[in-house]
């Protein structure tokens, strides 16, 4: 099961310091609490597809 959240780390200042988002936007994908994929400013939704299925794959 995946679950989506949505964050404004210019609001909720705290999330960017713990996560060291440095520039938005800042994609974090999380798998059993640990992060498994981090994509930052420029996102390139075709490779960002590629990688999150690999990922699916290698735990599915």
């Amino acid at each position: 099961m995946i679950h989506l959240g949505h964050v404004n780390a210019y609001e909720v200042e705290e999330i960017a310091a713990k996560y060291l988002i440095l520039t938005a936007p800042t994609l974090l994908l999380f798998i059993d609490g640990k992060e498994s994929l981090r994509t930052v400013r420029f996102v390139h939704f075709d490779e960002l597809e590629k990688r999150i299925e690999r990922i699916y794959n290698i735990y599915n």
